[in-house]
């Protein structure tokens, strides 16, 4: 059941140009973003870490990465466009930086700034995004951006035998992400300042927002993306950590089964989007929890290859079906003018979640095993799922013009206009 409009010829030529930069963003983020992930393995022996002093160094770039909130407060100020180029630079600097400065301590350093830079692309991808597409195909165009990440993604997986070449041959994949450089004139000459964003005399602050009747949204979606992250950064960072080194497999089989299975469950991607459409950001959300909790417990605690497979299925549809519905519920509960500062501070609370998760790891991995701790953790997906219930429904909201297309989300829209009340 779709609603009508949301077919791909329904995107205007506006929505196609964001949607093609924010995915070719997302493409090359994917690519870089993911590395150290793809990498853990073989950096970890080539450093001489253990695998609770790797949590540690997890752990050290999440906390860095809070500093990634600077960008999303600035772009409620001055905009979007500036702060999201300025953190895609950065990004990909600070990867390529990581190919070339031997040692734990510059590892832990130059992954910190592309952490930064990580965060704040993809807090600001999704307010461009929510801003710039149309409601009735917004969900849908966040999972077609997401998609590209993911297919940046794979790409690392692909290019992963050059890291298995010699001891610091690991170093090649992040020097590849230097690539990204080549999009910044592009992104210079086509990115437009998005339709919703327009600049006031005085600010507004986060705080004042949340004051004025804004809390009772964002500190459910906090929590939602703190249990979230608690549970889902570790999980998908030590994948190739479990299989590797844990149950022993070849690093060829164990990307082979990552890419066919994880790729397949990226489709998630665009089935939650339409989901999200057409029946609901909530009723998304929580079937995702559901679906990426029972694939990531059984990937880690199952065996068999004939069962990891599924699990890995299972498990990455859930998380793709998750982002779109997440992102544009997230971004629908706050109006323009503190809307990037909000997904700044969601983005915090996730990466509050991953310390946290990282270092409830780094504690007792070493002594329960992987397994036990990824289930320990994955408990906080209980709790996130009943924090959905606590948010309205926001399907069909433009963001442009600040009026909700839906009945139940019309007290919202009343209540940002008393935070911003020129914007109406």
């Amino acid at each position: 059941m779709l609603i009508q409009g949301t077919e791909p010829s329904s995107f205007t030529p506006r929505d196609r140009r964001a949607l093609f930069l924010m995915s070719l963003v997302a493409f090359l983020a994917g690519l870089a973003g993911t590395t150290i992930s793809h990498t853990l393995p073989f950096a970890r022996a080539s450093l001489g870490l253990s695998e609770g002093d790797m949590f540690w160094v997890f752990a050290i770039t999440r906390a860095v990465s809070l500093i990634g909130i600077s960008f999303a407060i600035y772009a409620d100020r001055e905009g979007r466009r500036k702060p999201f180029i300025a953190a895609f630079i950065l990004l990909i600097a600070g990867n390529a930086a990581t190919a070339f400065l031997p040692g734990t301590a510059a590892f832990a350093i130059t992954q910190s700034m592309t952490r930064v830079g990580v965060v704040a692309v993809a807090a600001l991808a999704i307010v461009v995004l929510a801003e710039e597409l149309t409601p009735a195909v917004r969900a849908y165009g966040m999972g077609i951006y997401a998609l590209a990440g993911s297919m940046g993604t794979g790409l690392g997986l692909i290019l992963l035998p050059l890291a298995e070449r010699s001891d610091e041959s690991w170093r090649i994949l992040f020097g590849i992400s230097a690539v990204g450089l080549f999009a910044v004139p592009l992104l210079n000459q086509f990115l437009l300042e998005t339709r919703a964003f327009r600049k006031f005399e005085t600010n507004v602050t986060f705080a004042r927002a949340l004051s004025a009747g804004l809390a009772k949204h964002f500190w459910p979606l906090a929590g939602i993306a703190f249990f979230v992250a608690a549970f889902s950064s570790p999980a998908f960072d030590f994948v190739f950590e479990r299989l590797i080194n844990d149950l022993a497999w070849d690093a060829g089989p164990a990307r082979f089964l990552l890419i066919v299975f994880s790729g397949l469950g990226a489709l998630g991607l665009l089935f939650g989007g339409r989901m999200a459409d057409s029946i609901g950001r909530r009723q998304t959300t929580v079937v995702a929890l559901i679906l990426g909790g029972i694939g990531g417990i059984g990937f880690y605690t199952l065996g068999s290859g004939w069962l990891l497979a599924p699990s890995i299925l299972i498990a990455s549809f859930g998380a793709a079906m998750l982002v779109p519905a997440f992102a544009a519920h997230r971004s629908e509960l706050f109006p323009t003018r503190v809307r990037a500062t909000a997904a700044g501070w969601i983005t915090n609370a996730a990466i509050a979640g991953s310390i946290s998760g990282f270092a409830i790891g780094a504690i007792v991995v070493d002594s329960i095993g992987l397994p036990k701790t990824i289930s320990l953790l994955a408990l906080g997906l209980f709790v996130a799922a009943f924090l959905v219930s606590r948010l309205p429904e926001t399907r069909g909201i433009d963001l442009v013009r600040d009026k909700r297309q839906t009945p139940a989300a019309q007290p919202e829209a009343a209540e940002a206009e008393r935070v911003t009340p020129t914007e109406a």
